[in-house]
């Protein structure tokens, strides 16, 4: 009877040590199961239901708000507008169920690696802007007009507000020798890094012709020159802007701030890889309201966009 009595009293504490030490794993593996839970839904849905973005910069001025600006980027997401995008679509569209964005659609996409900014910092971040050519789409800039499949697009929606002033530039010019592009017009600045900024020509600013084997045109625009439409009796040696058909699997994107220096877009860097694109931004959601006036509206296409005919030929 006593050494019953002695084994309980031995077994009771680690008993309840073995309890104890239960018991707090289990706790612990409930918590933990429960963050990692939350994580994946979280994941699962940002992948591939829905998200929202922040607007930084004044590239998109005057459709989209971007804050106090890109040197305080905590206080321009603060600031800024909040957009909403559907990553659904997003989806849908890269298996083939979805055609092409919409022109007119406003994107999220990754920074492609041979923008400028891109180039000095290092860094590829998201930016927005809006799909102004599809794939098989012509498509040039002259004297601030932009053109697709030869119509002239009306950029009424960026000007009325009459904060933004188009900047008369032309995009792409080329010079032609033997029926081919030998020479892209373009003048090339340099950062204090050493990095290569394109300088596009105006009625003000006419550089000189550069060759089209030149490493900075290539660099920029080697998708733009390859596909460039020389035209039958084009003239020789002159200056002209000319087509260039977006080829497949690509977009020609531009800011709506297209006044000088506004917008780093295809005009910078060509046209830019469908993959890239991370979303349609759909609405803007934050803050509702902005200068005692609704901010909260849905970013539908300008109405412009529907004078735009179909291309003539898919690439």
């Amino acid at each position: 009877m006593s050494e019953s009595k002695s084994a309980q009293r031995r077994g009771g504490p680690e008993a309840k040590t073995s309890k104890t030490k239960q018991s707090w794993q289990r706790r612990l593996w409930r918590e933990v199961r429960g963050y990692g839970e939350a994580l994946v839904i979280a994941y699962l849905v940002v992948t591939f239901l829905f998200t929202t973005v922040g607007v930084v910069g004044s590239s998109m001025e005057p459709t989209l708000n971007g804050g106090v600006g890109s040197s305080n980027v905590l206080r321009s997401l603060l600031t800024g507008d909040r957009v909403f995008i559907p990553k659904y679509d997003t989806w849908l569209r890269r298996v083939g169920v979805l055609g092409p964005y919409p022109r007119g659609t406003i994107v999220v996409l990754r920074e492609p690696a041979n923008a400028p900014t891109a180039l000095e910092t290092g860094k590829r971040n998201f930016f927005i802007k809006r799909v102004i050519a599809r794939p098989g789409d012509r498509y040039r800039v002259e004297n601030g007009q932009v053109y697709v499949n030869d119509v002239a697009l009306n950029q009424s929606w960026i000007t009325d507000a009459g904060t933004i002033h188009v900047a008369p530039v032309d995009f792409p010019e080329v010079i032609v020798q033997g029926g081919k592009v030998s020479d892209l017009v373009m003048g090339f600045d340099r950062t204090p890094n050493g990095t290569p900024v394109p300088m596009l020509p105006s009625a003000s600013f006419q550089p000189q012709g550069v060759p089209v084997s030149d490493p900075r045109v290539q660099l920029f625009y080697g998708k733009v020159v390859d596909n460039i439409q020389v035209p039958s009796g084009a003239a020789e040696g002159t200056p002209q802007v000319l087509d260039m058909t977006v080829p497949k699997g690509y977009y020609i994107v531009q800011g709506d701030n297209r006044s000088a220096g506004g917008s780093e877009d295809s005009r910078y860097f060509g046209p830019v890889k469908a993959i890239t694109v991370a979303g349609e931004a759909t609405a803007v959601i934050w803050p509702p309201v902005r200068a005692g006036k609704l901010n909260w509206r849905g970013l539908a296409p300008p109405a412009a966009f529907e004078k735009i005919p179909s291309a003539p030929s898919a690439p």
